[in-house]
């Protein structure tokens, strides 16, 4: 019989813990990006259109160092949600999301 390790409840980067958001296929918990609070600060900073395209639907916030719990005004973008997929993946800031 095999026991499974529990896994420690993740961190947002301001220290609080984040919310788990269902579990995988294999029945491993899957975790929020960041706390209720710091995505609420970040959505305060959102435009009413793309910074790259000027489009208005699908509006996203991007961290632009890639750091999701930098909500730093400075380090916010608001991304149409093809202009942020497509930033995301130039970049490769998928691979660093982990932070």
């Amino acid at each position: 019989m095999t026991i499974k390790a529990e896994r420690p409840r993740p961190l947002c980067g301001c220290g609080t813990p984040v919310e788990q958001q269902g579990k995988s296929k294999f029945g491993f918990p899957l975790w929020a990006s960041g706390c209720t609070n710091c995505k609420m600060k970040a959505r305060k900073h959102r435009k009413d259109h793309c910074e790259k395209c000027g489009g208005t639907k699908k509006l996203e916030i991007d961290h632009i160092d890639a750091n999701r719990s930098n909500n730093n005004i400075n380090n916010l973008m608001t991304l149409c949600h093809e202009c942020h997929h497509k930033k995301t993946t130039e970049n490769n800031e998928w691979k660093g999301s982990k932070k």
